[in-house]
């Protein structure tokens, strides 16, 4: 029986954003719960219509800026498969490296911000540290911290900056040989443990992009706590990311970081998808034959996880509700677009 309702939001330090959530409370358990969203929509996909592909990128990066990197290339090798453009092994290389650049910025922030409603101050300001000094590399490559703008259809807009390749290295040597001291604090604390033993219980994974691997599995024997499956989802995948993006690293690749567009195209309508550790987005656009967008939808990993809000939720405690809101890797920001 519902006791009490409490209505939290569009701003509150609990929220990953501005949003509204409504709670049905008995006593400190979560027994209904309702997610307003809306508060900052930017009308992105209706103002990219008609513009031609090179303007609407800029808009098209904004839904996420911290994404922008998975975006750019999502939405250049949509448009280059419209156009009909495949282009070489150098970009090829430099969108494998900035795609697992920009996985890692979005993991290091989960955990960054994991460990601090975790309340361990000191591992959020070294995982901080580690996360400051890669946007500084995202700096040097593009100018910019956020919303690079960086991939372009055909390729990208320059190449790698003088200086760029060692100063990756390096950071992938820091961030490797601080990674097992980060594990264990998180994986080997006792008091963590005990609270993450029935937090966010999850009994049916369902198809809400939102429940790791490990916790798909488990699932099918009985019940998971999603916020440790998640963080250790993310810890692994971390490690996992920067061992590829080594390896990538020391390979490198040879050829133009560019390549033409054509002119004119037949009218094209095409789908493409881009799999992350959060979730997939898919992008559907359609050019005219002056390269305008006819039509444009883009799916976001958001619009799946906000679902698993619910689930997640019922039953637990609402001192509990700032952590699992925080494991679900909620971005308000690709809802609201």
């Amino acid at each position: 029986m519902i006791q009490q309702t409490l209505e939290i939001g569009p701003i509150h330090s609990w929220l990953p954003g501005p949003m509204r959530i409504q709670l049905g409370l008995a006593g400190d358990e979560i027994r209904s719960f309702e997610a307003g969203f809306g508060y900052a929509s930017r009308g992105i996909e209706s103002r990219m219509l008609g513009q031609h592909f090179s303007s609407a990128q800029v808009i098209f990066n904004r839904i996420e800026p911290e994404s922008a990197l998975l975006l750019d290339r999502l939405y250049s090798e949509a448009v280059e498969a419209a156009v009909g453009v495949e282009p070489g092994p150098r970009v090829f290389w430099l969108r494998e490296v900035t795609t697992r650049l920009g996985e890692l910025n979005h993991q290091l922030k989960f955990l960054s911000r994991m460990a601090s409603r975790l309340g361990l101050r000191i591992l959020y300001h070294s995982i901080l540290k580690h996360r400051e000094n890669l946007l500084d590399l995202f700096e040097l490559l593009s100018g910019s911290r956020y919303g690079y703008f960086f991939l372009v259809p055909g390729g990208a807009r320059y190449d790698l900056t003088e200086g760029f390749q060692v100063r990756l290295e390096g950071w992938l040597r820091s961030f490797l040989a601080d990674y097992e001291r980060i594990e264990a604090l998180f994986c080997w604390t006792h008091r963590l443990h005990d609270r993450f033993h029935s937090i966010g219980m999850v009994l049916d994974s369902g198809n809400y992009g939102f429940v790791s691997e490990s916790a798909v599995e488990s699932t099918r024997y009985g019940q998971v706590s999603h916020v440790k499956s998640r963080l250790d989802f993310s810890l692994r995948g971390t490690r996992e990311l920067s061992l590829e993006l080594k390896e990538l690293v020391a390979e490198g690749a040879a050829g133009a970081y560019r390549h033409p567009i054509p002119e004119n195209t037949p009218d094209t309508r095409v789908e493409k998808e881009l799999e992350t550790i959060r979730g997939v987005w898919r992008l559907e656009l359609t050019l005219d034959r002056q390269q305008r967008l006819e039509t444009f939808g883009v799916s976001a990993p958001s619009d799946l996880i906000k679902e698993a809000m619910h689930p997640a939720l019922d039953g637990e405690s609402i001192e509990d509700l700032p952590l699992i809101l925080e494991s679900l890797s909620l971005s308000v920001s690709e809802v609201d677009r």
